[in-house]
């Protein structure tokens, strides 16, 4: 399952955990999500949200919601 991503969120990527955690800038239509990292200062762009993780602001996993 992909998770839905929006702008302004923090994420982490799923295999560059030195670069910490991320908040969403901007999303486009064609599913690239820009991020900026906190550990590198980096931005990077994550074709689709299968890269990215949604966490809090400690870096824990967000749990999905209960229905």
């Amino acid at each position: 399952m992909v998770a839905m991503l929006r702008e302004g969120e923090n994420v982490r990527h799923n295999k560059m955990a030195e670069w910490g955690i991320g908040k969403i800038t901007a999303v486009d239509s064609c599913g690239t999500i820009k991020v900026i990292f906190e550990g590198t200062k980096e931005v990077s762009i994550a074709k689709g949200s299968k890269f990215l993780i949604k966490v809090d602001e400690n870096g824990n996993k967000k749990a999905p919601p209960k229905i």
